[in-house]
């Protein structure tokens, strides 16, 4: 027979020694033992929860209000990065077509050497580079457009310049290069028949940046017995502003080395006959001048002009040089 299991003493509890479980007491009006393992919540003892740091814990409030301010700090500092972020796109991309316009006093055109109408006497498609105008009036800092014609060989070199029709785009240069050669401003000049007063030459501008399609002006070159002159009208058809140039300057007649030789002059009024600014047209050097047709223009904005105005003064100033100076006309057709 096998030995009897020994009895428990008389008066005290029964021991069943498994860790981690409640030990049972036979007195009444004592809760049952729990061992609590730090870090995670026991049912019935919210006193002995221990709030891990960083972490909301239920019925720990102040736990919840550092909670809270380490959100809002941590979303100030997100804002604060995407705010430096934005800031530094639009500063690389030098804004749009209209805001560099906007943001400056005038620009200068300058006209590309093409080496190929140099070497072989046909008349090639022209292209023009748009830069911010510095105070003396020559460019400065980085290229802000492109305008690139877009014609008809037979229609360069067979036609008459008053007939000769042409499209051009005028396209941003940026550093981005989802930017960089986005058109900006679309000009076509129709073919017409001048004939004297009649059926005069013209340009129409519209706004294509971002798919847009909007018309923004024209700009007429008028019937004049001798000065050269220009109308620009908005989209309303009305005239906003005219180029004026006396035909009495050296610089229409020879072009030589002298100053006088080397710039022509331009006023800028309002429809009224107002002078509100200036345009000088300068060639690009005496040597440059006898191999080429390239020219130079420094276009001064008027101060209260709006960013169509602007573009379209900016246009006139393309058309200026195709009328008198590129087709080089000693009359006005």
């Amino acid at each position: 027979m096998g030995q009897p299991m020994a009895q428990p003493m008389q008066g005290y509890p029964q021991f069943h020694p498994q860790q981690g479980y409640a030990q049972q007491f036979p007195q009444q009006n004592y809760p049952p033992q729990q061992f609590v393992q730090q870090g995670y919540p026991q049912p019935g003892y919210p006193q002995q929860q221990f709030a891990q740091p960083g972490y909301p814990q239920p019925g720990f409030p102040q736990q919840q209000h550092q909670q809270q301010v380490v959100i809002n700090v941590a979303g100030y500092q997100q804002h604060q990065q995407i705010t430096h972020t934005t800031t530094k796109t639009v500063d690389k991309r030098r804004g749009t077509g209209f805001e560099r316009l906007e943001s400056r006093d005038g620009v200068f055109i300058k006209q590309k050497l093409e080496f190929g109408e140099i070497l072989t006497g046909c008349q090639q498609s022209n292209t023009y580079n748009v830069y911010p105008l510095s105070k003396d009036g020559d460019k400065k800092g980085k290229k802000l457009f492109k305008c690139k014609e877009s014609s008809d060989c037979c229609a360069r070199v067979c036609l008459a310049p008053d007939c000769r029709p042409f499209t051009m785009k005028v396209k941003l240069t940026d550093d981005d290069e989802d930017v960089d050669s986005s058109p900006f401003l679309e000009i076509d000049r129709p073919c017409k028949c001048t004939c004297y007063c009649c059926n005069r030459p013209e340009i129409r501008v519209s706004y294509v940046e971002n798919g847009q399609n909007q018309y923004l002006g024209k700009v007429v070159n008028p019937w004049t017995c001798c000065d050269i002159e220009l109308e620009v009208f908005d989209s309303a058809n009305q005239l906003v502003y005219k180029i004026d140039g006396n035909c009495c300057q050296l610089g229409l007649h020879c072009s030589g080395p002298c100053d006088a030789c080397q710039t022509i002059d331009f006023d800028i009024k309002t429809g009224g006959g107002e002078v509100v600014s200036t345009l000088q047209k300068r060639s690009p050097g005496c040597v440059a001048a006898m191999v080429s047709e390239a020219d130079n223009f420094s276009l001064n904005f008027p101060h209260k002009s709006t960013k169509e105005q602007r573009a379209l003064l900016l246009c006139a100033v393309l058309f200026l040089d195709y009328r008198y100076f590129e087709e080089k006309q000693n009359n006005q057709g």
